[in-house]
């Protein structure tokens, strides 16, 4: 059993740890390709630390740098994501040689960890503690006018340039838990989800409305526009708000409510319900990772 640092342009190493990924999770392979013909490469974002047995990788711990604002400072979190063993090798040492080698990555080079997963037992013994999040949900009175969102797509070529042009000097959601980067894992996640472009805003919504609920999950823009201003421009008037993050920066006040994201609300990824672990330091209180960077 060997385990290191690699890197996606090893020759060979790519199919292996593609097809690795897509026994533990499958269908991520076919997500991982399609984003990146839209240019949103995984090998781009990600640093894997692999166990081999016999000259094939058996285990991996990837991790890639997140750009975040955490209580108002600007920091760079490690997000440990694709965390995979093969079913033939498991509890053999591999997974915790990985792990180890990955924190050994992270240590001095972030002040913080962060993973989602459905099985936060296997990562308290690496120091991870799990994160109650909570959604905010505010009334909301109906009020429409004529300008209304449209539908986007980051298949299509045009909304993908405006993606990439908003991404790149996107702000943050939240001034507690805000994300920006890399835009990569917004495309991986939201590929095939309900978005939504204000043209006078110049703003992508990722949201659901579910009767007259506004399920609000991120808004990409360099400007963050007002959650009045958004309501204003649904294609139906709404009665209630649920936002899955941190309320601070689009003028929303409301009550926050304790929620666990399960099954396919989650990224490519195990069953159940699928919880926020951090290892170092983090904002308290009421918080929420949004879906999008969610990995």
């Amino acid at each position: 059993m060997t385990t290191s640092r690699r890197s996606w342009s090893e020759p060979g190493l790519r199919p292996q740890l593609m097809t690795l990924m897509d026994t533990v999770f499958p269908g991520v392979a076919q997500v991982i390709e399609r984003a990146r013909a839209l240019g949103a490469a995984w090998e781009d974002v990600t640093t894997p630390f692999v166990t081999s047995a016999g000259g094939e990788p058996v285990s991996q711990v990837s991790v890639m740098g997140f750009a975040m604002v955490l209580d108002g400072t600007p920091t760079e979190v490690g997000c440990l994501h694709a965390v995979c063993t093969h079913p033939a090798h498991r509890r053999q040492g591999h997974y915790a040689s990985a792990m180890r080698a990955a924190l050994a990555f992270c240590d001095g080079r972030y002040p913080a960890q962060l993973l989602c997963t459905a099985q936060p037992e296997i990562y308290e013994p690496f120091g991870f503690r799990v994160v109650d999040e909570h959604k905010v949900i505010a009334e909301a009175a109906p009020r429409l006018d004529r300008r209304a969102l449209r539908p986007f797509r980051l298949a299509d070529a045009e909304d993908h340039a405006v993606f990439q042009r908003l991404a790149r000097r996107r702000a943050p959601v939240s001034a507690r838990l805000g994300i920006t980067g890399p835009a990569e894992v917004f495309v991986i996640n939201e590929l095939d989800r309900p978005l939504f472009y204000a043209e006078d805003l110049d703003a992508i919504v990722s949201m659901e409305i579910v009767g007259d609920v506004l399920c609000l999950h991120d808004i990409v823009a360099a400007e963050l526009p007002p959650l009045d201003e958004i309501l204003r421009r649904l294609p139906a008037p709404v009665r209630r708000v649920e936002l899955y993050a941190c309320p601070d920066t689009v003028g929303m006040a409301g009550t926050a409510e304790p929620h666990v994201f399960v099954d396919g609300d989650d990224a490519v990824g195990g069953a159940g319900a699928v919880r926020l672990m951090v290892r170092g330091r983090f904002p308290e209180g009421p918080l929420m990772l949004p879906r999008p960077f969610r990995c």
